[in-house]
């Protein structure tokens, strides 16, 4: 763990030296579009300028699905992506899918349980290995270095975190780090100074104690994130502890107890909201501004999200978001991230393709063009290179908040065994009991344990 994180900390320093490095993984929302691209297939064929060697498609008719999840922003760019991939492939029709997070993967799972997995799809690295384990993803490496380039591409996250049983499932895009965000127009009506960059848990509490003295019960410090099993991973790194161990938990009790007793006292001194208030927020992982309690108003403090999140924000609230490092505790809660990937169905009919399409998305100026920074940090160093002279403000203050949770010896992101997706929802469901005073804090750890050890036992 420490090798790449000391590895990428060195190829962010390397690649970027004057502080060119930018945002992550983006927002995430809803959005739907007809099967059909409103302008699929463009007359006059033109040959990708793919850095996978230029890989021609041939006549032949193909149609491949593409899912992501994400934002309206992030819809619209990639749609205008699919266009300009089809013009340069009038052969090729690329048919889009897209959702939030949470209806991203649901509607996977459904479609992978009938046979029905899209070509080409968006994939976190939450489910990266489970699905590669589970025989859903391609092995991309009869692929590269022919239809898909990865030469400018991370060698170690290719290694480390695309690569599952030796085989290559997933083309990494961007890369990201944990925070916090803040809603600054509430502390600035406050008169509140905005938590430090590098904050405890208490300091965060502190400042959530005086909105609550200044603004009365109009707003809620902090929000609520003891349900969210990422929250959760964060805090037990910055106590030095650990979410997994091999195929099952690793964790202290003592800690999932001061967890959750953490939480119930920021309730009950309304620091954070009442239960039932939190339950009628979208989850944190949707990340969407457009519905959840920061862009409301109803928080001042909201997390875990990503720094990729911030111009989602940022679209809405302008310069009323601002974000600081997950909290420390012995050491930082943020974690270093691969943002998402790209992988393509090990049942599609049109690998070639399908890799070609992958290639357009991370190594072509002509889909950079378009993305720009929207899904993150671009993974090949040319591109990176490239987009350069368009950083805006914005652009380079992720670049300031990667640079610096990459200095302060983060954690790697831990996506946990086969079953970790199950757990996760487990865990949501059981501390939201804890929460609404269905079961004592002793027998939520207890239960959870119990729980999450017949899943992960089910699984591996």
């Amino acid at each position: 763990m420490m090798n790449r994180r000391t590895k990428l900390s060195k190829w962010c320093s390397l690649a970027l030296p004057l502080a060119l490095v930018t945002g992550l993984i983006a927002g995430c929302g809803s959005g739907n579009r007809d099967a059909s691209p409103s302008n699929s297939a463009v007359a006059g064929a033109n040959e990708s300028s793919s850095s996978g060697a230029g890989a021609e498609s041939g006549g032949e008719k193909v149609e491949l699905r593409f899912s992501w999840w994400g934002s309206q922003g992030r819809h619209d760019r990639t749609l205008q992506a699919i266009e300009q991939f089809e013009k340069l492939h009038p052969n090729i029709t690329i048919k889009p899918e897209y959702s939030s997070w949470d209806g991203y993967w649901e509607k996977l799972s459904t479609q992978v349980a009938a046979n029905n997995a899209p070509d080409v799809m968006q994939m976190s690295v939450l489910y990266i290995k489970e699905y590669a384990e589970r025989g859903i993803l391609a092995d991309l490496k009869p692929h590269a270095g022919k239809e898909l380039g990865v030469a400018d591409l991370n060698a170690d996250i290719l290694a480390n975190q695309g690569t599952v049983d030796g085989k290559l499932a997933g083309i990494p895009m961007a890369d990201n780090a944990s925070v916090l965000l803040i809603n600054k127009g509430i502390f600035q009506q406050a008169g509140v100074e905005v938590p430090k960059l590098d904050s405890t848990w208490e300091e965060i509490f502190e400042s959530a104690r005086q909105l609550k003295t200044k603004l009365g019960g109009s707003v809620y410090g902090v929000f609520d994130s003891a349900p969210s099993l990422e929250a959760f991973m964060y805090y037990l790194f910055a106590e030095g502890d650990k979410m997994y161990d091999g195929n099952k938990l690793g964790y202290q009790d003592d800690n999932l107890k001061k967890w959750l007793q953490m939480w119930e006292d920021a309730r009950k001194e309304e620091l954070a909201p009442p239960a039932n208030l939190t339950a009628s927020f979208l989850p944190l992982s949707n990340a969407d501004p457009n519905k959840d309690a920061l862009l409301k108003g109803s928080v001042a403090i909201m997390g875990p999200t990503w720094i990729a999140t911030l111009p989602a924000y940022e679209n809405i609230m302008k310069n009323n978001v601002d974000m600081i490092s997950y909290p420390r505790g012995q050491k930082t809660g943020s974690v270093l991230q691969t943002a998402m990937f790209l992988s393509a169905s090990a049942k599609s009919k049109h690998p070639k393709e399908a890799a070609m399409f992958i290639d357009f998305l991370v190594n072509t100026e002509e889909a950079a063009d378009i993305l720009e920074t929207e899904r993150g940090l671009p993974e090949n160093k040319k591109i990176r290179e490239y987009l350069n002279p368009k950083f805006t403000d914005r652009d380079k203050k992720m670049i300031t908040m990667l640079e610096h949770v990459s200095s302060i010896e983060p954690a790697w992101y831990d996506p946990g065994p086969k079953g970790a997706g199950e757990v996760t929802k487990l865990f949501e469901q059981i501390v939201q009991k804890q929460q609404f005073g269905q079961v004592t804090i002793d027998q939520a750890v207890s239960e959870f344990r119990v729980q999450a050890d017949k899943v992960f036992e089910k699984n591996n």
